[in-house]
Parts: structure tokens; C-alpha cells; sequence
């Protein structure tokens, strides 16, 4: 067996052998993997997993898995964001600035990276008592913060400053729900909006993250309490928005630093902005676990009435209402409650098994194999002492947590089985968060996206015992 002697980063060399380097994971980007036809690795698929390691305040490398999916995709699922390791044996490579490899990685202190080969090096958890160093790494900046852009300048400036890349510390101020985005090669992604904003502008900035670790750990982000010092925020030409815009991508480090010098200062600077704010995108879902803000419905009504005189700025917000299920219509006609689009272009479709007949979608027309989703579009209405809402949707992944089965196992439901499902809820006094969509002179509706149903009591008895543990 080789002799492993530990290193530090900062002492790495290249070529360096039986290389034994601890560190704690500050970034991971997700899974890809690919068909290899190149004999050396076979035939078959393979994939490759992509983190930062860093082990001081001033030192972090990039390391790279190769290796069969097998192997590649367990590594990455044993080992997250925040998790302590051992790289053992890797392969010590000198980067290089003209790699085209560089522009999807994030830029480290060290001039070198790591690469792990399935079967010549090993990753294991790092479970001594010096385990604390490593962990308190994490949440402290790579890069001082006091050189960070703020965002008004990056803002009237952000036409010349279209490709390049830019700093940010900033406080999060909405964070939105997970959606599963299908793309136009069949592929299906997990992302999540969130918003920032900085004080220096009234305005905030929505970004979109898209690696599996940022998108769960943000699920406990918090509006106006976490503080991020985002490295190297890509600046670019949205072709969907058609605008130029801020964008996370593959060089993007992200910290929640809140512990910082500089977070109470931030966070002050942010307080005023309006706690009932929505993303302006109005496809991003609020994340329910965030909003505390409880309306009745003729708060409601009364705050959409006076915001009639907005001309194309699109009304958002979220709140909580204590209100009865008046009706749901669970055992009515299959195709009132469930909608097939086509998965690529969003168009509705007639029948799951049918294209859709969008000539510019991959799949419109039968040019290819119809990829179509099928989602629940359920219609409930609401009562409370002030009034009612008539018409809100519960759609998507939301109404399958709210039903507790899958659209599929829906249908294969009895009428009888679907009417029990009914009466769960109905004339139940519940708490429903909902994500309220004003109309605009484009689209004159008003929207009543309901975000989660919880029986009035069951959630008082969650609060209990939540504040028990506490």
C-alpha cells in the first residue's frame, strides 16, 4: 500500500502522488452524464460531478468525479454542500486560463484542480474532531465583501456591463418554490427563483438557481435574513426575457454569510422593502413555508381594488386565509380537474397520447414522439366572516401535496374513492395560503393560486410543538 500524507491546499503541486488533502464542500454543481464511445473507457455511460473543496479561509480548489453513473451518482448523493471529506489519491492538474473547461467552473485561489478517477483515488468522510475547523469555513466569504457592486450601479449600468461577471452582497427578500422545468431535449431540471435586493435601489434582482445542493438548501432560506455574497454573478442577454440581466451560472460561488460584520448593516438597509412582495416573474411559485402575512378576503379584495389604475405592472402577493371549503370538484368529469400540455412548448393538448400542434415546438405537429405532462387544474372556492373567493386553482406538484396522490393515481380512482378525497376538506375551516395574480390590460383576470390547504387545527398543533422543541 502507498504512504498518504495530508496536505493543504496551498501546498499542492503538480503531479504530486498519494495525495491525502481534508476540506469542507462550499459548492456542487449537478450530475452530467453522457455515452462514451472511446475504448479507453468503454462503451456505456458515464458521468461527471463537479465541487469546491476548500480546508482555510484563503484556499479552495475545484475536483473533479469521473467515473461510471453508478459510481459517480452515489458519490454525489452521500456527499453535499457542507459536508467534510477526505480526497485521497487524486490526480493534481495545473488549470489552464485558455481552457474552455475553466468557463464552467467556479475560479479558486489555487492554480491547480483535482481530479478523482473511479478505481485510482477515493472520497470519504472527514469524521475527526478537527471536523469544526471545516465546518465554520462555510459560511465565511472567499473574497472580501466590501469590494462587492452594489446593485444600482450594476443596474444603470447593465448594458455595458453585458458578459461580464460582477460580485454581489445582498439580502434575500422572496424565495420561491421548486419547479421541474423539462427541457427541449427531454431532460428534466429541479430550479428555484429567489430575489435579492441590497438597499441601494428600490428595485430587487431575480435569479434562478439550478444545482441540485443550492436548490435544496435555499428551502430554508429566510425573506430578509439571509445574507448571500455571491462571487461572480454572471451578466448576460436573457433571449426568453429579451433584456439583459443577472444570472447564476457554473462560475457562480454562493455564501449565506448572516454572521458577517457587514450582514446587520444589509439587513437594516432592506427592512422598509414590502414584506408582501412577489417575484415579478409571474411564473415563479412562492415557497408557502415563507409566507406569515394573513389577510381575509376582503383585505384581499380591497388591496387588488386599489391597484385598478396599474397599467401593464402586474399585481403580486402572498398571504394566508383562514377560510371553508365551500366546494372542490374532486368527482366531477376527469377533464375538468386534469390538463395535458405538451412538456416542451406549454401548448394544450387534446389527449396525452397526441402532439401538440405548435409548428415551432421539437414535438409539434408529430414531427416526434409527443412529450406531454398531465397535471391536476382543480377549481375550489373559499369562504370567510368578510366575504368570498370563488374560482381559486390548485394546480401542478402543489395539488398533488395537497391530495396526497399522484395524478395517475387519481385517475385510477373510483368515483366513490374521489368523493372521500372531497370531503377531507370541504366546509373545513383551513388555513390556505395563496399566491393572489392582479390582472393587467393584457390579461384582465385576476389569479388564485392556492400555494397549501392545513386544517385549521392541525396546524395549530404543529406550531405547538414545533415551539416545544424550540
Amino acid at each position: 500500500m502507498s504512504f498518504l500524507y495530508r496536505q493543504e491546499i496551498k501546498s499542492l503541486q503538480e503531479g504530486m502522488p498519494n495525495t491525502f488533502i481534508i476540506g469542507i464542500i462550499i459548492n456542487s454543481a449537478n450530475v452530467k452524464t453522457f455515452t462514451s464511445t472511446r475504448t479507453k473507457f468503454n462503451t456505456g455511460e458515464r458521468s461527471v460531478w463537479t465541487f469546491t473543496l476548500r480546508d482555510t479561509e484563503e484556499d479552495f480548489i475545484n475536483v473533479t468525479v469521473w467515473g461510471s453513473s453508478e459510481f459517480v451518482k452515489k458519490v454525489s448523493s452521500t456527499f453535499n454542500i457542507g459536508s467534510v471529506v477526505e480526497v485521497i489519491s487524486a490526480k493534481i492538474i495545473k488549470r489552464q486560463p485558455n481552457d474552455k473547461n475553466e468557463q464552467f467552473v467556479p475560479s479558486t485561489s489555487s492554480p491547480f484542480a483535482l481530479i478523482v478517477n473511479e478505481g485510482t483515488a477515493l472520497i470519504h468522510n472527514h469524521d475527526a474532531p478537527t471536523c469544526e475547523q471545516y465546518k465554520n469555513l462555510l459560511m465565511r466569504p472567499v473574497k472580501n465583501v466590501t469590494f462587492a457592486k452594489n446593485l444600482k450601479s450594476i443596474l444603470n449600468n447593465i448594458e455595458e456591463l453585458c458578459n461580464r461577471s460582477v460580485d454581489l452582497f445582498v439580502v434575500v427578500t422572496f424565495i420561491g418554490d421548486t419547479r421541474n422545468i423539462i427541457t427541449r431535449n427531454g431532460q428534466t431540471l429541479t430550479c428555484r427563483s429567489f430575489e435579492v435586493a441590497d438597499g441601494s435601489t428600490d428595485n430587487t434582482v431575480s435569479l434562478i438557481l439550478w444545482d441540485k445542493d443550492w436548490v435544496e438548501r435555499s428551502a430554508f432560506w429566510e425573506p430578509k435574513r439571509t445574507v448571500l455574497f455571491l462571487v461572480d454573478v454572471r451578466i448576460a442577454y436573457d433571449e426568453y426575457k429579451k433584456k439583459t440581466a443577472l444570472s447564476i451560472s457554473k462560475r457562480t460561488l454562493i455564501t449565506e454569510c448572516s454572521d458577517i460584520p457587514q450582514a446587520a448593516k444589509i439587513i437594516s438597509a432592506i427592512q422598509h422593502y414590502d414584506p408582501d412582495s412577489i417575484c415579478s416573474d409571474s411564473f415563479t411559485i412562492p415557497n408557502p413555508n415563507t409566507i406569515t402575512t394573513v389577510m381575509t378576503i376582503q383585505q384581499i379584495t380591497e388591496k387588488l381594488q386599489k391597484k385598478t389604475n396599474m397599467k401593464d405592472e402586474r399585481l403580486q402577493f402572498a398571504a394566508i386565509v383562514r377560510a371553508s371549503v365551500t366546494e372542490i370538484n374532486l368527482d366531477g368529469s376527469l377533464k375538468d380537474l386534469i390538463s395535458v400540455k405538451c412538456a416542451l412548448c406549454k401548448k394544450i393538448v387534446s389527449d396525452v397520447k397526441d402532439s401538440c400542434m405548435n409548428l415551432n415546438c421539437p414535438s409539434g405537429n408529430g414531427i416526434r414522439a409527443p412529450l406531454n405532462t398531465v397535471k391536476f387544474n382543480i377549481k375550489i372556492n373559499l369562504k370567510d366572516d368578510t366575504g368570498y373567493l370563488i374560482g381559486c386553482r390548485l394546480t401542478g406538484d402543489v395539488a398533488e401535496r395537497v391530495m396526497g396522490c399522484t395524478v395517475d393515481e387519481f385517475q385510477a380512482m373510483t368515483i366513490e374513492k374521489r368523493a372521500k378525497l372531497k370531503w377531507l376538506y370541504l366546509l373545513e375551516e383551513c388555513n390556505v395560503r395563496l399566491h393572489i395574480i392582479g390582472p393587467t390590460s393584457a390579461f384582465p383576470y385576476i389569479l388564485y393560486n392556492i400555494l397549501s390547504i392545513q386544517h385549521c387545527l392541525d396546524e395549530a398543533l404543529e406550531q405547538t410543538v414545533a415551539m416545544f422543541k424550540n
